[in-house]
């Protein structure tokens, strides 16, 4: 079964990467398959926080249909895979974000 937890805040700067990035660490212990993504489409750090700096693919690309998402998936050295989105203020430009529903 697939289970989907949004981890939100109206606030920046409560935790919100920090605690999706240990909490799919903690899943990823416990055996679950786990796929984390950064959905915060204007200042996403959950790429950066887990060490992928300069991603080919982001969640920005999927979103505007310039990639596929199984090439914006990377795998974790902790064993959880990543979507990252982009750090690129001009990334936002085409984003179609009621594509959302369809990754999710």
């Amino acid at each position: 079964m697939t289970r989907l937890i949004v981890v939100t805040s109206g606030k920046g700067g409560v935790g919100k990467t920090t605690l999706a990035s240990n909490l799919a660490a903690a899943l990823t212990d416990f055996g679950q398959k786990v796929i984390v993504m950064d959905g915060n489409l204007t200042t996403p750090n959950l790429g950066m926080h887990l060490g992928l700096h300069l991603p080919k693919n982001t969640l920005h690309d999927v979103l505007k249909g310039e990639s596929r998402l199984k090439d914006a998936i990377y795998p974790h050295s902790y064993g959880f895979d990543v979507i990252p989105a982009s750090l690129g203020l001009n990334d936002l430009r085409g984003v179609d974000v009621s594509r959302l529903p369809e990754i999710t």
